[in-house]
This record gives structure tokens, sequence and C-alpha cells, in this order.
């Protein structure tokens, strides 16, 4: 079964092999994408534009119900005790 996150994970590896990495795997900055912060986690939604991997992220996050951090340009973070609209 082919899933979002299956399909994310397999361009991460493809990425890796030629050499890259997306932003939020820096080793200085990737704690922005799951700060507590509410800028920091804004300024990290900011240097997910033009991502290779920016879709399949936010769709592997979706998949996966994430209620915290940002995935693929878009923050998740939830208050405790808020779900998703159906």
């Amino acid at each position: 079964m082919t899933t979002a996150t299956n399909l994310l994970n397999r361009a991460l590896i493809t990425l890796a092999a030629k050499g890259g990495r997306p932003r939020c795997a820096d080793p200085v900055d990737h704690q922005l994408w799951t700060s507590a912060s509410e800028h920091d986690r804004r300024l990290a939604t900011t240097w997910c534009i033009g991502c290779q991997v920016l879709v399949l992220c936010h769709e592997a996050a979706e998949e996966r119900d994430e209620r915290w951090g940002v995935w693929g340009g878009r923050d998740f973070t939830r208050p405790p005790g808020k779900r998703k609209a159906a």
C-alpha cells in the first residue's frame, strides 16, 4: 500500500542519495519546525517555500493527523484537546 508517508520517505531518501536535504533537516535550524514558539514556527513555514518535498510533506502530515509542528509549509500546532474539524 502506498501512503503519503511512504511517498514522502522515498522522496527524502532520493533527495539524500543526491546529497540534498530539506531545510527542516538542517543541523542548526531544524528545531524551528517543532519549536514551542509561534514566531519560530512562522519563520519555519516561510522557509518551507520552494522545498522539493513540500506537497508530499503536507499530505503526509494530513494523513497522520499531525498536531504539532510545521509540515509542508503549514503549522499544524493545535492546543491540547482541539481536534481537526471533519
